[in-house]
């Protein structure tokens, strides 16, 4: 053999040689250059001579093949990215829970629809309107009743979200019609809450401000032309309401027209019952003002079309909450100048009808309360089937001293009234400072709150757990 040239293999053994490499090498792909083929061979998991050499190798282990590195790559790939997934939703649960509180009820600002009720008081009357927490919106107009005070309403829309569909049960507590007690501060049988000014007081500032637990709630809504209401006026105060443990009295209004509130189309109705269930869910009891002072606001425009159309939606809302035991109708009516308007918007069904009150704010201090319920109570309450409670009042006129208010306050809930009307369970008061000061609590003003206190103090009022009449 010469040096540095190979030695060339003859006749059988070179053919013996060529068929062992041939049995041994499996056929390498024709579409890959031989150094690239041989890579191919050493890598393939599932190539048997390389499984054979390893399992039968004394030495240590070869390093993993191609595809178990795969394997291994993506299995840390996904960890990574369900680790990110999950730090993502930890990070939105977190934002979710800090501007949800910061913007939950029991604050200034309205959250799920951006609205809040404000008051104004103009040519001596009450102009009360819903605008959006950023900017305020343009008054709609109108003038006031002859007997009673103007709640007039620059409706705010509410959302057109939802799905419509009904309460489906709910309310699984029992009511304050159920027990015959009432939540939170009562004088002879009858309950007292506010309807407080959010830019002035909150609930929680009220009654932490006067040490009381409140009986009511009030607060306003409006409907939107279209759409399902999705309850965000109401649902902005929640928080609010539930640390109150009051009976909350939701004025709900059709400003817009009837639509969704028919017999043939009712997904509006559907709506109301969907949000109200959202409060009785949280085990607030809920006594529902729909289409209040239709007396007066289908006279002044402020609610379109007639007294029938009313009475048909009344009576499809009341079908809608019928399933929720802890939602009961509440019909308030404005001051009148005659018995029979009463009379021409009452409900055709007087079943539907749980509680029955007024809006009525005296004009000057020789208005009495007594002459101007007695009657109305006397054909619809005096039985039981309904009881009677007043939706919202104060003192109208200008520059009432404190001692006014509380006057009529005390003549509301009177030893004579309670007597008078033994199913008159309770009274909201419209707490709201703007020009006309009717509030009977205005945070800082210490004048006004040691005056409320000593009226408190001074007159047996029961905390909480009172009974609710006196029949």
């Amino acid at each position: 053999m010469t040096a540095g040239r190979a030695t060339p293999i003859h006749g059988r053994e070179a053919a013996h040689q060529c068929v062992v490499l041939c049995f041994l090498a499996p056929p390498a792909p024709a579409d890959l250059p031989p150094h690239a083929r041989q890579d191919s061979f050493d890598d393939r998991d599932d190539d048997p001579y390389s499984r054979f050499s390893r399992a039968s190798s004394d030495d240590d282990a070869p390093p993993p093949t191609r595809t178990t590195k795969q394997t291994r790559s993506c299995i840390l790939l996904f960890c990574g990215i369900a680790i990110a997934i999950v730090l993502v939703l930890l990070g939105a649960l977190a934002l979710w829970k800090f501007y949800g509180k910061e913007d939950g009820g029991g604050s200034v600002s309205g959250g799920g629809g951006g609205a809040v009720t404000v008051t104004e008081t103009e040519a001596g009357r009450v102009v009360t309107k819903t605008v959006s927490t950023g900017a305020a919106k343009p008054t709609s107009g109108g003038g006031g009743g002859s007997d009673g005070a103007d709640d007039e309403q620059d409706q705010g829309e509410g959302s057109a979200g939802g799905t419509g569909s009904g309460s489906t049960g709910g309310g699984s507590g029992q009511s304050s019609w159920d027990t015959g007690i009432l939540p939170g501060l009562s004088r002879n049988g009858i309950g007292i809450g506010f309807l407080p000014d959010y830019k002035v007081s909150n609930m929680k500032q009220i009654t932490e401000g006067l040490g009381i637990h409140a009986s009511f709630y009030g607060w306003y809504a409006q409907l939107p032309e279209s759409g399902d209401w999705d309850g965000g006026q109401l649902l902005s105060q929640m928080d609010d309401v539930k640390a109150c443990k009051c009976i909350f009295q939701p004025a709900v209004m059709p400003t817009k027209g009837w639509n969704g509130l028919t017999k043939e189309e009712n997904y509006q109705a559907l709506a109301i019952a969907k949000v109200m269930k959202r409060f009785t869910d949280e085990g607030i009891e809920v006594w529902l003002r729909f289409a209040h002072e239709i007396n007066w606001y289908l006279s002044d425009g402020t609610y379109q079309g007639t007294k029938e159309q009313f009475k048909e939606a009344w009576g499809v809302v009341a079908e809608a909450v019928a399933d929720n035991t802890l939602v009961k109708m509440f019909f308030t009516p404005n001051i009148a100048g005659s018995f029979q308007d009463y009379v021409d918007h009452y409900p055709d069904d007087p079943a539907t009808v749980h509680y029955l009150g007024l809006d009525f704010y005296p004009r000057g201090p020789d208005e009495k309360f007594l002459p101007s319920v007695q009657e109305m109570y006397d054909k619809w309450c005096a039985d039981g089937s309904t009881k009677f409670a007043m939706g919202e009042t104060g003192v109208m006129y200008q520059n009432v001293p404190m001692e006014q208010r509380l006057h009529w306050l005390d003549e509301l809930t009177s030893e004579e009234t309670a007597k008078a009307m033994p199913h008159y369970v309770g009274v909201s008061w419209f707490n709201y400072d703007k020009e006309t000061k009717f509030h009977l609590f205005l945070e800082g003003d210490d004048t006004v709150n040691s005056a409320t206190k000593e009226w408190l103090a001074a007159n047996n009022v029961v905390a909480e757990g009172g009974k609710a009449g006196n029949a």
